[in-house]
């Protein structure tokens, strides 16, 4: 995922926490809403997962998640993708899978 398809703003993220369609695996959450410009995708880790440094494993396994299947997710949506306490436990191989599932879910991959 490359940072220009990154959702920054909290503005941003507070529209789609209120506005968006959810979808759900074991540890992760999908938040999604329509978007007028493209592609947009922010992750969000609470403390409830850990410390700093747990959590920015987490965001850097989801991000890796993210970035395998990429090419397949749909345009013209902003996804906020937000991490369940038990994500902290998770392996590469578990978070990749549940980052598919979500999507999955949420029918957002072509």
């Amino acid at each position: 995922m490359e940072k220009q398809f990154r959702l920054k703003r909290r503005s941003a993220f507070n529209y789609v926490y209120k506005k968006g369609e959810k979808s759900s695996a074991r540890n992760l959450v999908l938040l999604y809403t329509k978007s007028r410009n493209g592609i947009k995708i922010g992750i969000s880790v609470s403390k409830k997962v850990g410390g700093a440094v747990v959590r920015n494993r987490v965001k850097r396994l989801i991000r890796e998640g993210i970035n395998n299947i990429f090419p397949q997710i749909k345009g013209g949506y902003t996804y906020v993708v937000v991490a369940k306490s038990t994500a902290s436990e998770c392996d590469y191989y578990a978070m990749c899978e549940d980052v598919k599932i979500i999507f999955e879910r949420a029918g957002k991959l072509c």
